[in-house]
């Protein structure tokens, strides 16, 4: 038989329950982290292109509200109380406190203000814009402006125009790129995690359909190394397992074809010899001895493909059974009468043993007939003249987790035994003890006992008689 005898244990690991929960956390976590990380990103540049288009806006209108005050006098008289209320109107960036300072063209402070809390010193400040009246700039507009850089200010200084179009940024814009790119870093994340935490499994399954598309090649020697999850571990051990059960199977099956051929090749090989001596003359057609060994060997080769149709039938559970309540007492009876005259030819005492007031059983006649039959047969084919055959009926609770109260029908014989080694082969199929020592046996009577006990419920057992001789005994359910 091809492959391992011994199947290795299959090895413990993370549950494929956790490491999929685990899994599907990271992949969620990195998902959300990337998202809003972009998001975070996007929103930080969305805001600051909002800080800096309100201060463009803010500034704009500070020059012109500055200018158009100038513009009364022109006197900087009244530009204080202006450049209080603009201050205060509109606070600075991230809450911090806004300061706003106007210089004629002299560089002289003519107006200064801020919203700074007292006793906190103003923020420094900046030039911002030139301040203009008719066309000649006459001072300076000077503030905290942090959202603006140099450049945009002199920009905004040089063509004031130019920074009246549309957002340098839209919101809506950017937030939905942010979005866009989160999502695409987090699927390539995901799909970065998800191979990672996935790669185990897919290499088991891998290994296990390697395995299987060797079995179904006919390499049934294939086995896969338990390995990976506990689940993928215990899986490919019942791979294993099966595997090897094919092997057994293969292997019967093939010894049960060369003992098919070998049990059918000895009665065709007498039928056929005989019969060519009677038309070549050697034997008279009318000897009834050669007739009677043609009639012998012809009714083994039916008994044999009956006891194969019988196994067939069970095999594929089509075997129908015609159950009825029967006394226990004289089923033991019914079969000693059967086989009373032919232990009788062979000088062998047959003696039944039945306690009083049993149940009944609830069988088939005709199979379990055949039951006791085949028992009985293979005792007086192993028990010497003026042995014992002893056939017998009590009351037995089943030996197993449910101890169940039956009755126990033995067939015990005086003969030699069976060796130890082959009592755990007894009732297999075409196996034989000794092929010297049973001659005309084919090998399948005994399995065909355990095949039709257990159809009935029951179970078979055997064991060795202390001294000498075998006993077998059938248990079966009250009726």
């Amino acid at each position: 038989m091809s492959g391992s005898s011994r199947l290795e244990k299959p090895a413990r690991s993370l549950g494929f329950a956790l490491w999929l929960a685990i899994g599907f956390a990271a992949v969620t976590v990195v998902s959300i982290s990337s998202v809003g990380m972009l998001a975070s990103l996007g929103g930080r540049e969305t805001q600051l292109a909002l800080d800096e288009t309100r201060e463009v806006s803010y500034l704009r209108q500070v020059s012109a509200m500055v200018q158009m005050t100038y513009g009364i006098g022109p006197s900087w008289e009244r530009v204080e109380p202006v450049l209080v209320d603009l201050t205060s109107a509109m606070p600075g960036p991230m809450g911090r406190s806004r300061r706003l300072q106007v210089r004629d063209a002299s560089g002289r402070i003519v107006a200064d203000a801020t919203d700074a809390p007292p006793g906190r010193e103003p923020p420094p400040v900046r030039r911002l814009l030139s301040l203009r009246y008719q066309g000649e700039v006459v001072g300076s507009l000077f503030g905290t402006m942090p959202a603006l850089t140099p450049d945009q200010l002199i920009q905004l200084d040089s063509a004031p125009v130019a920074m009246t179009g549309p957002l340098p940024i839209d919101p809506q814009t950017n937030m939905n790129r942010a979005l866009l790119g989160g999502a695409g870093l987090g699927a390539f994340a995901a799909l970065l995690v998800g191979a990672i935490f996935m790669h185990p499994l897919t290499t088991g399954v891998s290994a296990l359909r390697a395995g299987a598309q060797r079995i179904a090649a006919g390499e049934l020697g294939a086995r896969v190394k338990p390995s990976g999850f506990a689940e993928l571990a215990e899986l490919a051990g019942s791979f294993n397992q099966l595997a090897e059960s094919l092997d057994r199977q293969e292997e019967a099956r093939r010894r049960l074809v060369a003992d098919i051929a070998h049990d059918l090749r000895t009665p065709l090989t007498v039928i056929s010899g005989t019969v060519e001596a009677m038309l070549d003359g050697i034997y008279d057609p009318n000897d009834h001895v050669h007739l009677r060994s043609v009639r012998d060997e012809a009714g083994r080769l039916a008994r044999m493909v009956n006891d194969l149709r019988a196994l067939s039938l069970a095999d594929a559970g089509q075997m129908r059974l015609d159950l009825v309540a029967v006394p226990a007492s004289s089923v033991i009876e019914d079969a000693c009468d059967r086989f009373a005259t032919r232990a009788a030819d062979c000088a062998v005492a047959l003696e039944p043993s039945i306690t009083p007031g049993l149940p009944n059983v609830r069988i088939d006649p005709v199979r379990f007939a055949q039951v006791l039959g085949n028992l009985i047969e293979n005792a007086l084919r192993f028990t010497p003249s003026g042995g014992t055959i002893m056939v017998g009926a009590h009351l037995m609770v089943r030996a197993d987790a449910q101890g169940a109260l039956g009755v126990a029908m033995s067939v015990s014989d005086t003969g030699p035994g069976i060796p130890s080694e082959a009592l755990p082969h007894i009732f297999d199929r075409f196996y034989r003890v000794d092929q010297a020592r049973s001659p005309g046996g084919s090998g399948l009577g005994l399995a065909i006992v355990r095949t039709l006990v257990e159809a009935h419920n029951g179970t078979v057992a055997v064991a060795n008689r202390p001294g000498s001789g075998a006993v077998f005994t059938v248990w079966l359910p009250i009726a």
